[in-house]
């Protein structure tokens, strides 16, 4: 996490951030972690998750749009589909496709990242 961000956390999840980069460091795993600082491990494991959703970047409500790249091919009849996307998830697909679902899976993969 950026020290910019750090700086926006609040003191309680500063807190939380030095005991979950400590439990890092130290190879264990989370229980044994918070078994040997006295902490719950509940609470490290909810903290966690709160500080991971905190630095999500937001997504963005405009359409973000990306350079798209025609492979050169043989034409047929039945439609073959791949996409590869800037996270690394690619989508193999034959057949016809409506807009909208075409739109739900590439929306549900990208946010896969």
């Amino acid at each position: 996490m950026e020290n910019s961000m750090e700086a926006a956390l609040t003191e309680r999840q500063q807190y939380w951030l030095k005991h979950i980069r400590a439990c890092d460091s130290a190879k264990q795993t989370s229980v044994d972690y918070a078994r040997a600082q006295g902490i719950n491990v509940k609470s490290l494991y909810a903290a966690r998750k709160a500080l991971a959703e905190k630095i999500r970047r937001p997504r963005s409500q405009q359409p973000q749009f990306q350079k798209v790249q025609v492979s050169a091919g043989q034409v047929h009849g039945d439609s073959q589909w791949h996409i590869q996307l800037p996270n690394g998830i690619a989508i193999r697909f034959g057949g016809q496709v409506d807009a909208t679902t075409l739109s739900m899976v590439l929306s549900s993969a990208a946010a896969l990242s």
